[in-house]
């Protein structure tokens, strides 16, 4: 089956992680200003038993602020800058600042020590392709156990995910720090979720508007964009400095949303971001490299979500690569939601066929990577925290160098926010998100798996607190079974 052919057939579903053959979660948008616009409206009982977790998280898994200094100790710091490892280092940590970064350095005489002996420290993860609403305030305390510590979230219900992140960001509620698009800005079929519909410009720059009054981080949008609306939306974002993300709408080029500002492409274009450079549906590498060297020129980021794409049509069945023990963390109305998809297109030659195009995905993400574009890592609504070790690894398979890959997790999200004087690396006056391994995930990038403990806004969290974590959130999505 032709990749054009597959697009089609997969279209509604890599959307937001899909369109749902099963209420999953209600959006519920009121009237834009002068306009007719309303959001998607699905499944009000299964939006009560979201907010109800919601509540019950808030209640089970508060961050406990860090009174005293804390230090680790004769550890390996992995400088994700420049690749280097810097040996028997001593991190201090105040509050939740790194405070310092010596080698051969003594701790502070008040500090409570971690020693980290043949372990390798380095900042904490980010999953910059999440959906909230989909999977459920439990999976904030998951991210963290998996060294998870910053999310980008694509589409949600604007009211609940800007209370997740005051409510992470506040430390009422144990999580990741969140940056917000709230709703997709588009015109997709009325049970397509995470919406807030746009047909017009006026509804495109209303909907700009009123999102910058409640205070999103960006705006994203899709395939159903309306050309018409995206070039009010992407004019209005520039007013309103927020940042314009998402996918290229049906009916636009590549080049047609990165004159209009649009600096982010996720998804690899739905698969078909070389296609045109190439000339047709096989991937021609130096036929793409001077594509990829506009990109990179002209800083436009891609998200390419390689092991969402594996995975998209089987996740939750037989024929899956996610583990029986990954998918236990998986709630209801995550499970319904991948199986309504994958009702509605997943044939054999589909499985085939995104299998194939995620395996030259990673080769594309690679030689991008090496042209000098900036990828992004994120997951898509697969597995939190987990997804991110199975994107990383999709990543060096494709031939990225373990560097390379840990990059987009790390110091790269930091760039794409512009906050790398707090975030993205080890280093003295940064925020103290941090992850400690005890083995060095630049020989196997399968070693970010190996977590010994994290540490999150300056609290530690061992791995009997890890563990903790994990098994809660297992027993919060059984509950919603």
């Amino acid at each position: 089956m032709s990749y054009s052919r597959l697009n089609r057939e997969a279209y509604r579903l890599r959307t937001a992680s899909g369109v749902q053959a099963t209420p999953v979660v209600t959006v519920q948008k009121k009237e834009l200003r002068n306009s007719k616009s309303r959001g998607c409206m699905i499944g009000r009982k299964a939006t009560m038993c979201l907010l109800a977790v919601t509540a019950t998280c808030i209640a089970a898994a508060s961050v406990a602020p860090q009174t005293r200094t804390l230090a680790v100790t004769r550890v390996n710091v992995v400088d994700v800058v420049n690749g280097r490892i810097v040996p028997n280092s001593t991190v201090t940590i105040r509050g939740q600042t790194i405070a310092g970064v010596t080698q051969n350095g003594a701790p502070p005489t008040e500090a409570r020590v971690v020693d980290g002996q043949g372990k390798f420290l380095i900042p904490g993860l980010w999953d910059m392709h999440t959906h909230m609403e989909a999977s459920g305030a439990s999976w904030l305390q998951l991210y963290v156990a998996n060294g998870v510590t910053g999310i980008r979230d694509m589409g949600s219900d604007l009211d609940l995910i800007l209370k997740m992140r005051e409510a992470t960001s506040s430390g009422h509620v144990l999580g990741p720090r969140i940056f917000a698009a709230g709703p997709i800005l588009d015109d997709a079929p009325g049970d397509w979720p995470f919406r807030m519909r746009v047909k017009t410009a006026e509804d495109g720059r209303a909907a700009v508007q009123l999102l910058k009054r409640r205070g999103v981080d960006l705006i994203k949008v899709h395939d159903h964009t309306p050309r018409e609306a995206f070039f009010a939306i992407a004019e209005e974002a520039r007013r309103q400095n927020l940042p314009l993300a998402g996918h290229v709408p049906a009916g636009l080029t590549v080049g047609e949303v990165i004159d209009a500002g649009q600096g982010d492409i996720e998804h690899l274009s739905n698969l078909s971001l070389w296609k045109p450079c190439s000339g047709g549906e096989k991937y021609r590498p130096e036929s793409c490299r001077p594509f990829f060297e506009m990109l990179a020129r002209r800083g436009i980021w891609q998200t390419p979500t390689i092991a969402a794409w594996r995975e998209l049509a089987t996740i939750g069945t037989p024929a899956s690569a996610v583990s029986a023990d990954h998918l236990a963390y998986a709630n209801r109305s995550l499970r319904n939601m991948w199986a309504g998809n994958q009702r509605m297109f997943a044939t054999p030659d589909v499985v085939r066929a995104l299998r194939a195009g995620a395996d030259v995905g990673a080769v594309v993400t690679k030689d991008m990577a090496q042209a000098g574009v900036g990828i992004l890592a994120g997951c898509d609504t697969m597995i939190a925290g987990f997804c991110v070790h199975d994107e990383l690894t999709a990543m060096v398979r494709g031939g990225m160098t373990p560097l390379a890959a840990l990059q987009t997790a790390t110091l790269n999200p930091a760039r794409y926010f512009g906050l790398v004087q707090t975030l993205g690396s080890v280093a003295p006056g940064k925020t103290a998100d941090l992850v400690l391994l005890d083995a060095n995930p630049l020989t196997d990038i399968a070693n970010v798996q190996r977590i010994r403990a994290v540490v999150v806004a300056g609290r530690l969290l061992d791995r009997k607190e890890l563990d903790q974590l994990l098994a809660q959130a297992k027993i919060a999505a059984s509950r919603q079974r």
